[in-house]
């Protein structure tokens, strides 16, 4: 499948465009890593209609997700967004979400690309035993995201929002004589909307934006480096179905005092443990997915599963797996590439975030 949104347009800037879980998608355009700095210094438009966008409706709709999912949907507010995990009956989790209260018994649900259709056969099982309605709007509606410390404020002016619109809140708007859905959302660790429309409107919006030199194109593979900067999840390499939340210090997605919920009986299993890895400065490596972290004794105690070069931060990081809970609390280990040994400080699972604008890296935590 080619995206509605920028197919055209990467076809004339000529992009570096792959196959990504069935979809044509860019993965770069200028290079990844002058990609990834112009995100961090001003602003990216990212093309994300990859995404699976779904429609819950129903009497029992709130009955329903929360059923389904960990964190409380009942407690919802409208034009207000959540995090929380799809998990399977052993806590794996199927699917890490975003839903949008529309309106009373009305949630508008994001999730993953690869997971989509996982996602919703998760969703038809219990479908039957509730009063709601499942409806797959991934063709009907399109997704871009605008990231950055100056997205907001050219989003807000190009949109002529009167006010900045709250992090994980949402507005819907007029735009055009179409409906315009605004989220203060996203996936790189900066300030910046996720903008849901028809793909027409979306593809209008996206050659406008463009048109100010503050602004340009970023693929998937800056994607990638924002969000691992910023310590997000990456379903696949970071979470998968035979991860916990709490293994993946996800557990304040999980309210436990809710009164049932698929996977609750499993959900605070902890045979591992995800924590950050920071290397020194004076080490120029890049740390790859499966790479083994080893104690001082040199023994295997755990594996990344994401990893780069933090340009902003100067230094390698990555996010790794302490499978022996022995050394959960330990402060120094390592890793081995190519017959070479390299040292790291086990960290926090993010390492720098600017959302409020407020620049916060793992230095001022560690």
């Amino acid at each position: 499948m080619v995206s509605p949104i920028s197919h055209e347009y990467n076809l004339e800037v000529k992009a570096q465009v792959e196959d990504f879980h069935g979809w044509s998608m860019p993965i770069s355009y200028s290079g990844i890593i002058d990609e990834y700095l112009f995100t961090r210094e001003s602003a990216s438009l990212f093309d994300v209609s990859h995404m699976g966008r779904l429609l819950v409706t129903g009497t029992e709709a709130s009955k329903y997700l929360d059923h389904l999912v960990t964190n409380n949907v009942s407690k919802l507010k409208v034009s207000k967004a959540l995090y929380t995990m799809l998990l399977n009956e052993d806590a794996g989790i199927i699917d890490d979400l975003i839903i949008y209260k529309l309106e009373s018994e009305k949630y508008f649900i994001v999730c993953n690309a690869a997971n989509k259709t996982k996602v919703i056969s998760h969703f038809e099982k219990e479908l039957n035993n509730f009063s709601a309605e499942l409806m797959d709007l991934s063709g009907k509606v399109a997704q871009i995201a605008i990231q950055g410390p100056k997205a907001k404020a050219l989003t807000e002016k190009y949109l002529k929002l009167e006010n900045s619109i709250r992090y994980f809140n949402f507005k819907e708007i007029d735009f055009a004589g179409e409906k315009l859905l605004v989220t203060a959302t996203g996936y790189t660790g900066e300030k910046g909307y996720e903008l849901y429309a028809k793909a027409d409107t979306l593809m209008h919006i996206w050659r406008e934006l463009l048109k100010n030199p503050e602004l340009q194109c970023a693929g998937l593979g800056a994607r990638d480096l924002l969000r691992l900067e910023a310590g997000y999840c990456l379903h696949g390499n970071d979470i998968d179905e035979t991860t916990s939340p709490i293994e993946a210090r996800l557990d304040w997605t999980v309210d436990f005092l809710k009164e049932n919920f698929i996977g609750k009986e499993n959900a605070k299993r902890k045979n591992k443990i995800l924590k950050g890895l920071v290397f020194p400065e004076s080490q120029r490596l890049i740390p790859r997915q499966g790479t083994k972290v080893q104690n001082e004794a040199g023994e295997e105690i755990g594996e990344i599963t994401s990893g780069c070069y933090s340009q902003i931060l100067n230094r390698a990081i990555a996010l790794c797996y302490i499978k022996n809970l022995d050394y959960e609390n330990s402060k120094t280990v390592s890793v081995k590439i190519r017959n070479k040994s390299f040292t790291a400080e086990l960290s926090p699972t993010w390492f720098y975030r600017n959302i409020k604008g407020k620049e916060i890296s793992y230095e001022k935590v560690f």
